[in-house]
């Protein structure tokens, strides 16, 4: 089984299917980065002003005027001579004195060294000075002192009688800030965020071993999907899920299952989605018992609890029964009974415990409820037995079977889940075949496969899934056409003939 299990396969539809489905929080993040990214540009950085100068280096030993290749390259080297010579501490040193003796300031040669740059121009014979600080003004005063004392301090006894240092691009005092970038920034900030959060939904998307469709509980189990339930939702369920409840039966943050079984069986008032979906079911399954030469007997269960395998295997009976066909529904979860509940019967009501504990001598007369939902026939749990795998296994749960396949066209049996009891599987002998019920963004990958492993190691003939509570809202597959027939209202049940039932 494991080799048949496929993991999450990295593809461009796989990046796509990712962005669009978690569209709209990728689209929060980019605007709450893009905002927090502008609002700590703006209160926290502080802006920094530039003023800049650009100097000339000229080689006079050129007595013609005429700057040839050889001079213009010797110039060009003093200008990155004297580029790094401004940023040197005894040209700074100078420029300090004077700028803190004029302005009256205190700055130190440290604060004044991170405050200037010098490049040169490409390879020309020029260089510039820039002087940065978060005032504007400071920028310009020290650019001012470095104009004026530049070409003095530069120029040594043995270069001044063939080089000239001449200012040629005077500074000014900054009127907009060099950085930060407000734009860029907010920018980035929402990229940024933008690109974590969708990395974040990658990981958890390709690391997710949760079913989600049919393709994926396909490609987990390889095998065929029998039916596919959309999500049933009415008021009370709608009510809770406000409230933060499941709608379906699943664990709560307690891990207790929280039940609901209000308005759950096929009627007049079933969506017609819902109607459809198990008449496809009840199809496939139909075909399913065409080699069982007499009853065939189908055992629903799931992996764990929470997939709805009581409800699902409620309304298939139903909808058999709806067909005309004599139908026995059998609650075979002795640990954890819910089919009185779900069709509303007495729970002292004597059933499939007492029958195989023999109490009762004829069990499809004295522990089967005649006609209980339409012309269904329901064999509850009964008493909770002790030893419920003992009492599955035991020839009167055999010979139970044997005769509700005299009498019966079909007979269903609401097991418990195979991963949690060892009751599910001692039944793979008495009956024709397993419906394994999973529930979409509910049941794990892991589960299935052991499942399916369990069962196949017990010879067990598997009729396939049941993927139960599919979210059809917004969907482009399976369901989406019933949204066509919307316009009939209420669903409406037709029996074979076509008269309404």
């Amino acid at each position: 089984m494991n080799e048949q299990t496929k993991t999450n396969e990295i593809t461009l539809s796989f990046f796509v299917a990712v962005f669009t489905k978690r569209l709209i929080p990728l689209l929060l993040a980019l605007v709450v980065g893009a905002t927090g990214a502008f609002a700590f540009t703006k209160l926290f950085i502080a802006p920094v002003y530039s003023s800049a100068a650009e100097f000339s280096v000229e080689n006079t030993s050129n007595k013609e005027g005429v700057m040839n290749s050889s001079y213009q390259a010797g110039a060009a080297q003093f200008a990155a001579n004297y580029a790094n010579e401004v940023q040197g501490n005894v040209f700074l040193s100078r420029i300090l004195k004077e700028y803190n003796e004029k302005h009256g300031k205190a700055l130190t040669l440290a604060q004044l060294s991170s405050k200037i740059s010098a490049s040169v121009k490409g390879s020309l014979p020029v260089f510039e000075v820039r002087v940065s600080s978060t005032n504007p003004q400071e920028a310009y005063d020290i650019l001012h002192i470095i104009e004026e004392m530049a070409p003095e301090l530069l120029l040594n006894d043995s270069t001044r009688a063939y080089v000239n240092v001449k200012l040629i691009e005077y500074g000014s005092v900054a009127t907009s800030s060099d950085s930060p970038n407000t734009l860029a920034n907010t920018a980035m900030g929402g990229i940024l965020a933008f690109a974590l959060m969708y990395v974040l939904f990658f990981l958890k998307a390709f690391l997710d071993k949760t079913v989600y469709d049919e393709e994926s509980l396909k490609n987990t189990s390889g095998l065929p999907v029998v039916g596919q339930i959309p999500r049933w939702s009415n008021k009370k369920t709608e009510g809770a899920k406000k409230h933060g409840a499941q709608a379906l039966d699943a664990p709560n943050a307690s891990g207790h299952i929280q039940r609901n079984y209000d308005d759950r069986l096929l009627a007049v008032e079933t969506p017609f989605s819902i109607a459809e979906s198990f008449k496809t079911l009840r199809t496939n399954l139909m075909y399913v018992a065409i080699k069982d030469n007499q009853c065939p007997v189908f055992a629903v269960t799931s992996g764990f609890a929470g997939a709805g395998k009581s409800l699902v295997v409620a309304n298939i009976a139903v909808s058999f029964a709806q067909l005309g066909k004599k139908v026995l529904l059998i609650d075979g979860d002795m640990r954890c009974p819910v089919q009185h509940k779900v069709f509303d019967l007495p729970a002292e009501q004597h059933g499939l415990s007492e029958a195989l504990a023999g109490i009762d001598e004829n069990p499809l007369e004295t522990c089967v409820i005649k006609n209980a939902y339409e012309t269904l026939d329901i064999m509850t749990c009964g008493r909770i037995p002790p030893n419920p795998s003992e009492l599955l296994a035991s020839e009167r749960m055999q010979s139970l079977l044997a005769a509700a396949k005299e009498k019966y066209d079909y007979v269903f049996i609401d097991l418990p889940p195979l991963l949690e009891t060892a009751d599910a599987g001692v039944l793979t002998s008495m009956v024709s075949s397993y419906i394994i019920v999973a529930r979409a963004g509910y049941s794990k990958v892991d589960a299935i496969s052991e499942v399916i492993d369990k069962l196949l190691a017990t010879r067990a003939n598997i009729a396939g899934f049941v993927l139960n509570d599919v979210n059809a809202k917004g969907s482009f597959g399976y369901y989406s056409h019933y949204s066509n027939y919307s316009k009939y209202g209420k669903y409406v049940h037709r029996s074979e003939n076509g008269s309404d039932e």
